[in-house]
C-alpha cells in the first residue's frame, strides 16, 4: 500500500521547480497526483488508480488515469495476482493493439500463431524459471475461476493474461526491420522450416512491416548534474494511437524469493508501460538501477535468448551496481539486436565521492547475437566511429559525404538512439538513413550547451531533455505543432535513489508520461503530463 503522505509531500515540492536555463528545450508539464484509489485485492497484492489533479491547460489531461499494481509474493503468486487483478485490462490492451493495426481477424490470428510458435520453440526455453513460474501462476488463476482452456484458440474475445503475456514478450522482441526476422528464423531453423510457416512467412513479414520503433535514452552524472546525482531516461517510440493508452500501468514488484529468504538483491522495483503482462519496457529499482531499451537494426540476430522485457526485470531484481548488472547480463543470451542503457545511482555516488574516468554512472550496451559492446562515458571507440555517406544517403543528418565521424562522446554522460559505434556491430547494421544520428547529435548538443552556460541538470531539466528527444515532430523543440506520424508513446526521466549517501532508504523517483488523446487530438508522451512516481512510497 502506498504511503501517500510521503509521496504527496515530494510531489508538491517538485511541481514548483522552474528551470532557469536559456538552452532551448521542450518545456514539460508535470502532473501532481492527489493520491491513489484502491480498486481491488488478490492475495497480498492490490490494484490502485492514480488520482490525477485537474489541469486547466488545454491538451494536458489523460482521459483515463494510470493504474499501479502493487504485487507481493513469490513469482508464482505474483503471476496469479496479476491475472486476477488485470485480466480485463490486459485482454483489452492486446485487443486494442492488434485490431488497431490489423482489422482483419485472419491477420490477427496469423500474428498470434507466429508469436506462439516463436515463444514455444525458442524464447520460453531460454526464459529463467522464475518468470515461467509467473506464467504458471496465471494458468492456476484461470483454472481456479473455471475459465475455459483457450490453447490453440486465436480469438481475441477469449484471450487470457497468460496468452497475452507470452505474445507480448515475443512481439516486443521482434526486429524493427522485417528483413531481420528472416535472419532470426534462418538462424534457428537450420533443419528446415515447418510447412505452415513456409506457406505464410511472406504474409507475416508484410504484417510486421506495419510496426516501427526507434527510442532513445541517456545517463548523466557528476559535474553535469545537481549534487552530482544520476539522471537517466527512456523514450519509447512505437505504434501510436492504438488505444493501449487506456491502460497505462506501473507495476511494483515486491518479490518473496526463497533463494534469498525474501526480496532479491535489487530490492523492490517498478516497471513502467501498459497492461501487456508482467514485463518491463522500462524500470527502476529500490537500490538505484534503471533500465532502458532502444532498437538497433542489425542482421546478426537470434530467437534463442531471454525476451528483453523479462531480461530487464532480471537485471532489476539481481543488480546492485553496474558490475553486478553486467554479470547478470552476460549470464543470459542476446536475441534481437538492441541498444540498452543501464544506470546505477550507487556508482554515481561512488563517482561523487572520488571522481575518476574509471567510474561511471551508466553504461550503454550495443547488442547483437553472441556479442555485447559495453560503452562507458567518453569512449574512445565511440569517438573513432565513422560512417561512409555516399551521395545524398545521409542528408537527413549531414551534408557531408565520404567518411563522416558520427561519434561525439562526453565525460560524465552516455546516450544512445538507434545505431551502434562498435566496429563489430556497425559491420552488419542497417544504413543510417533515418534520424538516429540527428537525435544522437541533439543530445550531445544539449549536454554541451547546458554545461557551457553553467546549468546543472536537475529534475526539471532532466525531464526537458527527454521530452525534447521524444517529440519526434518537424521541430523537436516545441509541442506547438502537428505531429503527423510521430510515435512517442512513453517518456520517462529517472531520478534513482539513493539520492544521498546518508539516506540509503531513499529509493528515488521518476517522471512518467504516456501518449494522450486520439485521432486529431493525439499528443506524444513528451507533450503530455509527466507524472511523478515516488518508489520509496511503495516500499
Amino acid at each position: 500500500m502506498p504511503r501517500t503522505a510521503l509521496c504527496l509531500a515530494s510531489l508538491v515540492a517538485v511541481a514548483c521547480i522552474v528551470s532557469a536555463s536559456a538552452v532551448r528545450m521542450v518545456t514539460p508539464f508535470v502532473e501532481t497526483p492527489k493520491g491513489y484509489t484502491h480498486l481491488a485485492t488478490s492475495g497480498n497484492s492490490s490494484l490502485y488508480q492514480v488520482e490525477l489533479a485537474s489541469s486547466s491547460m488545454p491538451g494536458q489531461q489523460y482521459s483515463t488515469a494510470p493504474c499501479v499494481v502493487d504485487l507481493h509474493g513469490t513469482h508464482f503468486e505474483i503471476g496469479y495476482d496479476y491475472a486476477a487483478l488485470l485480466h480485463t485490462q490486459t485482454a483489452d490492451t492486446f485487443r486494442s493493439f492488434l485490431t488497431s493495426i490489423y482489422p482483419s481477424s485472419q491477420d490477427q490470428e496469423l500474428i498470434m500463431k507466429f508469436a506462439d510458435f516463436c515463444w514455444d520453440s525458442w524464447l520460453s526455453k531460454n526464459t529463467p524459471q522464475r518468470f515461467l513460474d509467473e506464467l504458471a501462476g496465471m494458468q492456476a488463476y484461470y483454472a481456479a475461476v473455471g475459465h475455459p482452456d483457450t490453447s490453440g484458440n486465436y480469438s481475441l474475445a477469449n484471450a487470457t493474461a497468460y496468452e497475452v503475456s507470452r505474445r507480448f514478450f515475443t512481439l516486443a522482441n521482434m526486429p524493427a526491420d522485417t528483413v531481420n526476422i528472416i535472419s532470426m528464423l534462418e538462424q534457428e531453423l537450420e533443419q528446415g522450416w515447418p510447412q505452415w510457416l513456409k506457406t505464410v512467412i511472406n504474409d507475416i513479414i508484410k504484417l510486421l512491416e506495419k510496426w516501427h520503433h526507434s527510442c532513445d535514452a541517456y545517463g548523466v552524472w557528476g559535474s553535469r548534474t545537481q549534487d552530482s546525482l544520476l539522471y537517466s531516461s527512456r523514450n519509447l517510440d512505437y505504434a501510436s494511437d492504438t488505444g493501449i493508452n487506456a491502460h497505462k500501468l506501473i507495476q511494483v514488484f515486491n518479490i518473496d524469493d526463497p533463494k534469498y529468504g525474501g526480496v532479491p538483491p535489487g530490492g523492490v522495483y517498478a516497471s513502467i508501460g501498459f497492461a501487456f503482462g508482467p514485463g518491463a519496457l522500462a524500470g527502476m529499482s529500490e537500490v538505484g538501477i534503471t533500465t532502458s531499451e532502444m532498437n538497433l537494426d542489425n542482421s546478426v540476430v537470434t530467437f534463442s535468448g531471454v525476451p528483453f522485457p523479462l531480461r530487464l526485470r532480471y537485471v532489476l531484481e539481481e543488480a546492485t551496481n553496474l558490475e553486478s548488472a553486467m554479470t547478470v547480463w552476460n549470464a543470459t543470451n542476446n536475441t534481437n539486436s538492441f541498444n540498452f542503457l543501464i544506470g546505477s545511482a550507487p556508482d554515481a555516488l561512488k563517482y561523487k565521492a572520488s571522481p575518476s574516468p574509471a567510474i561511471n554512472g551508466a553504461f550503454a550496451l550495443e547488442t547483437i547475437m553472441d556479442f555485447t559492446a559495453q560503452f562507458p562515458a567518453n569512449s574512445s571507440i565511440e569517438r573513432a566511429a565513422t560512417f561512409y555517406c555516399k551521395g545524398n544517403a545521409c542528408q537527413s543528418w549531414t551534408n557531408q559525404t565520404g567518411e563522416v565521424h558520427i561519434g561525439s562522446p562526453l565525460p560524465e554522460a552516455v546516450w544512445r538512439t538507434n545505431h551502434g559505434f562498435n566496429p563489430r556491430v556497425m559491420a552488419t547494421q542497417e544504413p543510417l538513413f533515418n534520424n538516429t544520428v540527428f537525435r544522437y547529435n541533439i543530445m550531445h548538443d544539449l549536454f554541451e550547451n547546458l554545461a557551457a552556460e553553467g546549468t546543472l541538470i536537475d529534475d526539471h531539466v532532466a525531464i526537458g531533455i527527454v521530452a525534447t528527444l521524444g517529440t519526434k515532430g518537424v521541430d523537436y523543440f516545441t509541442c506547438d505543432q502537428d505531429f503527423g506520424h510521430a510515435d512517442n508513446i512513453m517518456s520517462i526521466a529517472y531520478a534513482p535513489g539513493p539520492r544521498t549517501p546518508n539516506a540509503p532508504s531513499s529509493a528515488g523517483h521518476m517522471y512518467i508520461a504516456w501518449e494522450s488523446g486520439g485521432g486529431s487530438s493525439w499528443r506524444p508522451a513528451a507533450c503530455s503530463p509527466y507524472m511523478m512516481f515516488d518508489l520509496a512510497a511503495w516500499l
